[in-house]
């Protein structure tokens, strides 16, 4: 008796668990019918599209960073503090445009002791070449009047003073330049990018205080695989894409690096673009290098429905409108969508009229 109760217990807990799932499933409650006439839109009331093949372009999207050919640093060829820098990054120059300014006041007070030492020497030697012509006069007069000894000393005197003299000038030549180092001005017309010191530091001799470089030779540098970069040529025109900015920009091929990476098995690919305008260095773009043709299926975006994550579209068949499911790829901006899979050349897509 008891094992019977225990075997009644365990089938009313089955049937009782039982009715909870079904409960659960949605057994008990009303079934909404299923509509399909919005779905499907029948051969007469709907427009009829027969699929083809289009050709198209096969693209090589090669990812790269923008790089400025003309750049260079500002650097002082001096060690002196910074008494001004004109410009902070973003500001356009031109060339010989006055960029930082360095204390000169030990400077110019050389130039002038350069100066003072010239005159001194061009002095010393009016004086000696007065000197010698008094001596060459009485020399011609009374030649025993004047030993030889006094004539050697004489044009001694005139050799060393014309020789301090060109000295005296080569100082204060040397002088004039260290004072010209003290402004420091553009060699190109561009935008300053980086500024490393401000007034009051102290600048040293090869040490960088400003970077700056010519927007308009802004180049996408791409590592490009080796079988696509055999194809391409200098001078050859390809189309870049900034992703940042949304943009299309036509370029040249300008270079290409002859040395394969061994790593990537790629070659570094730099191509000049045209119009710099949103463009900075540093700025992620792709490169779009045709590498063939490929057959591609397209449909108007409003001929696919989309129920949960399925895409379909509604075929034309000898039994009716049938609906089909499809792989679709990226939408276009003219309307249309391509279809991957799903579709043959000749079947004929229905869409509704609206």
């Amino acid at each position: 008796m008891k094992v019977a109760f225990k075997i009644l217990g365990i089938f009313l807990a089955l049937a009782l668990l039982g009715g909870v799932m079904a409960y659960l499933a949605g057994f008990f409650e009303e079934k909404i019918p299923l509509d399909f006439s919005k779905v499907v839109p029948q051969s007469d009331t709907a427009e009829s599209i027969t699929v083809e093949i289009v050709s198209e372009p096969l693209i090589e999207r090669a990812a790269g960073t923008l790089r400025a050919k003309v750049e260079t640093v500002i650097s002082p060829l001096i060690s002196a503090t910074i008494s001004s820098i004109a410009v902070w990054a973003g500001d356009e120059v031109q060339p010989g445009d006055v960029l930082v300014d360095l204390d000169a006041r030990e400077l110019k007070a050389r130039v002038d002791q350069a100066h003072q030492a010239v005159i001194s020497a061009q002095a010393i030697l009016t004086r000696t070449e007065k000197e010698a012509k008094r001596v060459q006069r009485i020399f011609k007069a009374d030649p025993g009047a004047i030993s030889k000894a006094e004539r050697d000393r004489i044009q001694t005197a005139l050799s060393t003073g014309r020789a301090q003299l060109v000295s005296a000038k080569r100082f204060e030549d040397e002088a004039k330049t260290a004072l010209s180092h003290s402004q420091l001005t553009s060699p190109i017309a561009g935008r300053i990018v980086e500024r490393y010191a401000d007034p009051g530091d102290t600048a040293r001799l090869g040490v960088p205080v400003l970077r700056l470089y010519n927007p308009a030779t802004l180049r996408l540098e791409t590592s490009v695989r080796e079988s696509v970069a055999s194809k391409l040529k200098e001078n050859q025109d390809l189309i870049a894409e900034i992703d940042a900015l949304g943009k299309r920009y036509e370029g040249v091929v300008d270079e290409i690096v002859p040395s394969a990476d061994p790593g990537s098995r790629t070659f570094l690919v730099k191509v000049s673009l045209t119009g710099d305008e949103g463009l900075y260095p540093g700025m992620f773009g792709r490169l779009l290098i045709p590498i063939g043709q490929i057959e591609k299926i397209y449909i108007p975006t409003v001929a696919a429905t989309r129920v949960g994550q399925l895409d379909f579209v509604v075929v034309k068949s000898e039994q009716g409108a049938v609906r089909r499911y499809v792989r679709l790829g990226e939408p276009k901006v003219d309307g249309r969508i391509e279809v991957v899979s799903g579709l043959k050349p000749g079947e004929q897509v229905l869409v509704s009229r609206r």
